[in-house]
């Protein structure tokens, strides 16, 4: 017998935590031997629409100092909106990741980025993100896409 409250998974932000800033600390990849520009690169769609797929249709890897950072994020942002850039098959930090860049890296709130979870992962959402505060653990532990918290900017 319930007492007619229904118990439902919490998908509000609360105040507490909803402005902090996350974003892929492209420091920490480069100090761990990993090229960040080459995460992102990968993660292009190659449909041949965007320029950057055009520029490299055989797949060949950026190197470093002939493909700038603004035209891999060009290029993502394209992509995301040609195909399913982010869909409930991928993991979480995946998901994240994908949006930070297609976000340029910039710095996002985290009301942000859970509002993105949900308008890509739609009824999916309650599935994938058992509670926003584990979510938030997961972003603030170590991983290996360096996603963590942001300074504050001014």
């Amino acid at each position: 017998m319930t007492s007619g409250a229904e118990t439902t998974q919490e998908t509000t932000v609360s105040n507490s935590f909803a402005d902090v800033l996350y974003a892929v600390n492209e420091q920490a990849n480069e100090d761990a031997g990993e090229s960040y520009i080459f995460k992102v690169w990968q993660r292009l769609c190659w449909s041949g629409q965007c320029r950057l797929c055009r520029r490299y249709p055989e797949g060949k890897p950026v190197v470093p100092g002939t493909t700038n950072v603004t035209s891999i994020y060009n290029a993502a942002r394209s992509c995301s909106g040609k195909v399913e850039f982010v869909t409930p098959t991928l993991s979480v930090l995946e998901a994240v990741f994908r949006i930070l860049i297609v976000n340029g890296n910039q710095p996002m709130r985290f009301s942000a980025v859970v509002d993105k979870l949900k308008e890509h992962w739609g009824t999916e959402f309650p599935q994938r993100v058992e509670s926003l505060e584990l979510l938030q653990r997961v972003l603030d532990s170590a991983n290996e896409y360096h996603i963590g918290r942001a300074p504050e900017t001014e």
